[in-house]
């Protein structure tokens, strides 16, 4: 056979969408979405529940996580160790995790034994055993979980960072899971007026992923339909507004590298910058050899590796330029990340924005290849209030993005002016080198910014 030397030809992609759940609601108003992937027999399904952080009592803050660790522990009907034996004998797990919007429960089974999974996340959520022992050992681990945060600088920086970035008054400048002082003074009795007030089926949300008949819907309904729950007050969700400039210096004694967050207050997904935002920061921090990586860590050696994270909550969110770096070379790195982020004098070229949206274009597919993962992306845009709809009109979104449209997005979410910055690292070193050069910082322990 003759060999050609001709290159084959490699056809572009074919155009992707996510397309639609099925969807519908129970009686007592949990929504319903299913997502059929043939061939997918691990089910994957999140029980998604409405409880803004802002319901808990604030002298309490960290009960939310209480209640949702000690869930999965036991359930009237399968007592203590009982439960987890119960999961095991259908090859089932259950996670969980707890936002400042909602609190999830997420549960991975064959598919073969969905209808017995679903009826035990139903005891979890319904009848928890809350067993005074069990709330008192999850309280003890969370402080200590607390106590490994003072001790992670990144850690650190990043819940700093959220508490520089947002006023006070909103539960969104907090720790998520409390503070030493809140999860102190949690008690049993607490986390079940807790459970008894905020878990409800009105709002809730189950999404099951995998490969599903036609009788799925009547096993959910089976386990989930005589959930009922009293009318109650719903919290609000708060909408969380931008806080005045702030620049923390966190005393790390003796530390030999500091991590730094430098940046402000951004947007939520509804936000019609959203598309520009997501390709101006892929560019300028997002991928391996955009600007900040290429320059900070490649041309200069200073860091392993920095970005410009994009985090969104369900209104507002956190933009932030995020690395660690040596002591030394602190201040030259947060001046040079600045000069960076300032659009105005080096804006986004096209094909910045051509290789941002081929990679969010491309990847969308990767994000949603299994019954898990789109299960954990749905979940995410429940918790943020957002509905199926937005993963492809965002796509849309970002075919329209302009070199333009995305430097101007940039500029005016992370105005030069305006940066807040946050610095985990040794005071000593570090304090009179930054106000030298324009940064001037308050300096803070680590114990005292918990309780801010």
């Amino acid at each position: 056979m003759k060999r050609s030397d001709r290159r084959p030809e490699v056809a572009p992609p074919p155009s992707w969408r996510f397309g639609h759940p099925a969807q519908s609601w129970l009686d007592n108003g949990m929504q319903v979405l299913l997502n059929s992937r043939p061939g997918q027999h691990v089910a994957s399904v999140c029980l998604s529940l409405d409880t803004p952080l802002s319901g808990e009592p604030e002298h309490l803050e960290g009960v939310a996580t209480i209640t949702q660790r000690c869930l999965d522990e036991g359930t009237l009907a399968h007592p203590g160790a009982r439960f987890a034996e119960a999961l095991e004998a259908i090859g089932a797990s259950i996670e969980g995790s707890v936002g400042y919007s909602a609190s999830q429960l997420f549960l991975d089974v064959p598919t073969a034994h969905l209808a017995e999974a679903l009826q035990l996340l139903a005891e979890a959520v319904i009848t928890p055993e809350l067993a005074a022992d069990q709330v008192e050992r999850h309280c003890e681990l969370r402080l200590a979980e607390i106590e490994q945060t003072l001790a992670s600088s990144a850690r650190l920086a990043q819940q700093a960072f959220r508490t520089a970035s947002i006023r006070p008054r909103y539960r969104a400048s907090r720790l998520a899971g409390g503070n030493p002082t809140t999860v102190a003074a949690i008690t049993p009795t607490a986390v079940a007026a807790y459970h008894q007030r905020t878990y409800r089926p009105d709002g809730a949300t189950l999404i099951i992923s995998g490969e599903l008949d036609a009788t799925v819907l009547r096993l959910v309904e089976a386990a989930f339909g005589g959930w009922d729950q009293p009318v109650a007050t719903q919290p609000e969700h708060q909408a969380p507004t931008r806080r005045r400039l702030h620049r923390w210096l966190i005393d790390r004694p003796g530390a030999v590298a500091a991590d730094v967050r430098l940046g402000a207050f951004g947007i939520d997904r509804t936000d019609p910058r959203w598309a520009d935002l997501q390709v101006a920061a892929h560019a300028v921090g997002g991928a391996f050899l955009s600007r900040l990586n290429k320059v900070l860590r490649e041309e200069r050696g200073f860091t392993y590796g920095v970005h410009l994270v994009n985090q969104p909550m369900r209104s507002g969110g956190l933009l932030a330029v995020q690395g660690s770096f040596r002591t030394e070379v602190v201040v030259e790195a947060i001046s040079t990340a600045a000069a960076l982020i300032d659009l105005r004098h080096s804006p986004i070229t096209e094909p910045e924005v051509a290789q941002a949206v081929s990679f969010h274009a491309g990847s969308a597919p990767l994000r949603f290849a299994t019954a898990q993962g789109v299960t954990q992306n749905l979940a995410g845009l429940v918790a943020a209030g957002v509905t199926a709809d937005f993963i492809d009109a965002n796509l849309v979104s970002l075919s329209h993005v302009t070199a333009a449209s995305a430097t101007d997005a940039l500029i005016e979410l992370l105005p030069s002016e305006a940066l807040s910055l946050v610095v985990v690292g040794d005071a000593a070193s570090l304090k009179d080198p930054l106000a030298d050069a324009g940064w001037a910082a308050t300096t803070y322990s680590a114990t005292k910014l918990l309780h801010r």
